[in-house]
């Protein structure tokens, strides 16, 4: 992993219990073996001096964006009983290409039963895991290439669920090389883009990956 990758990972708000942090594609969340400690899980334990890192949300080694990280197990068990109940919103940004005629008449709310098998999802009948999103806005990118923006709320978190649900309807993500290999382009582009949820102590909070850029002294101290 180079160098460069590592100083992309910015920390936007951290306590003593939890942190937000925006990382960069290229680095996965963890590693069942990660001994050359390339995991942002690993890279945190160092960055922060921390000797547990939990995840209640995780985003795949290709996507970049938000991610909660917590330090203790009360802290993550609160986290997760949030997203279980539908209080922790996270809104992601696609660049897609359309196959359909069309891609704006999807705005709305999405379902499928999606399954895993290998390292790649698929959208199944029956025998999957229920998985939802909401398509909150399709815009044309200004460039004339027939690529889209969308924006996605993600109601439920599957193995690579906006991948293979955008692609089921058509519009799959550019450059996506395991659910559109017969992309017309090279460019990959997903990213979780607004964390909102109520922290532990009753406040409600709202980060943005658009405050990523934070001055690297100020990394530790977030925001």
């Amino acid at each position: 992993m180079s160098a460069d990758l590592k100083e992309k990972i910015m920390i936007l708000y951290q306590t003593e219990t939890e942190a937000v942090v925006y990382k960069p594609a290229g680095i996965a969340t963890q590693l069942s073996d990660d001994i050359k400690g390339y995991s942002l899980e690993s890279i945190l334990k160092n960055l922060l001096g921390k000797k547990n890192i939990y995840f209640p949300h995780r985003i795949d080694r290709i996507t970049c964006g938000l991610i909660m990280v917590c330090f203790d197990k009360n802290t993550v068990a609160y986290y997760n009983e949030q997203i279980r109940n539908g209080n922790f919103s996270k809104y992601y940004l696609a660049r897609v290409e359309s196959k359909t005629q069309d891609p704006q008449k999807l705005t709305g709310t999405h379902k499928n039963f999606i399954k895993t098998e290998h390292g790649k999802s698929r959208i199944v009948r029956s025998g999957g895991a229920p998985s939802f999103l909401e398509i909150l806005s399709v815009n044309p990118l200004p460039d004339g290439s027939g690529r889209y923006n969308v924006l996605i709320r993600l109601i439920t978190g599957r193995t690579h669920q906006i991948r293979v649900m955008l692609a089921g309807m058509d519009i799959p993500l550019a450059g996506d090389k395991l659910y559109n290999p017969g992309s017309r382009f090279n460019e990959f582009f997903l990213e979780s883009s607004v964390l909102e949820f109520t922290d532990p102590a009753g406040v409600k909070r709202t980060f943005s990956s658009t405050y990523k850029i934070v001055h690297k002294k100020d990394r530790k101290s977030g925001l």
